[in-house]
């Protein structure tokens, strides 16, 4: 069990993904399906994370994404104008809080694999909007390259989508995302032109414990080791 909470762990955090330059005029929410292949976990583990989901608000220099998973949940929360991220993570009742500056935020992307983006001809319709397809191509400092498919639409006008997908022309409404075998897809089921609540990007730190990222990552994959 305690392995599989390590992964859920692990899998939520390279999950995260949020737009972060200015204000859009899109006004709504994004929600995906989150379907699960690979990794070294068994059937049955792998068979608990089916029915996860994973919401994505945006509203001006605002962006908010709620993911939900078996034992864990996950509110992201990036502001453009401050340049900060907060992340509130719910791992079967334990309650971390990690707060990312503008430094912190710089300091991950340049830790972040080389990429390089491909853009091709193909498009798809995904939750009623046409999106075009890109091939995004990651490579590690030990050298590795693979290659994850996109397909993203420019009809939502924000990018910078994390850095795995930093500087994708567009929003992203299908795409896959590899966590140590484990690979997810994201595949957008409805899209809402809406009007979005101020309060939705205030979440109250009442019994959040204030963490690191690197602090709660090893904290994670010490549990997963035992």
């Amino acid at each position: 069990m305690k392995k599989i909470i390590a992964a859920s762990f692990l899998i939520a955090l390279s999950a995260i993904v949020l737009s972060f330059n200015t204000a859009t005029s899109f006004e709504g929410s994004v929600t995906y399906s989150i379907s699960f292949e690979g990794s070294g976990l068994p059937p049955e583990a792998l068979a608990m994370f089916k029915g996860s989901e994973a919401v994505s608000y945006i509203k001006g220099d605002k962006r908010r994404m709620d993911m939900n998973m078996p034992m864990q949940s996950t509110i992201s929360i990036s502001d453009a104008k401050t340049k900060t991220v907060s992340t509130y993570m719910d791992i079967m009742g334990m309650k971390y809080l990690i707060k990312m500056t503008e430094a912190d935020l710089k300091k991950e992307e340049a830790a972040a694999p080389e990429m390089k983006i491909k853009y091709t001809d193909e498009t798809k319709e995904v939750a009623g909007y046409k999106c075009k397809k890109a091939e995004v191509t990651i490579k590690t400092k030990e050298g590795k390259e693979e290659t994850l498919n996109v397909f993203y639409t420019e009809e939502i006008p924000t990018s910078d989508v994390k850095s795995v997908y930093k500087g994708l022309k567009g929003f992203p409404l299908e795409y896959v995302i590899n966590q140590k075998g484990m690979k997810m897809q994201f595949t957008a089921t409805k899209v809402s032109k809406e009007s979005i609540a101020d309060t939705k990007f205030e979440i109250s730190k009442d019994g959040y414990t204030e963490t690191t990222m690197e602090e709660l990552q090893k904290a994670m994959m010490k549990m997963g080791s035992k």
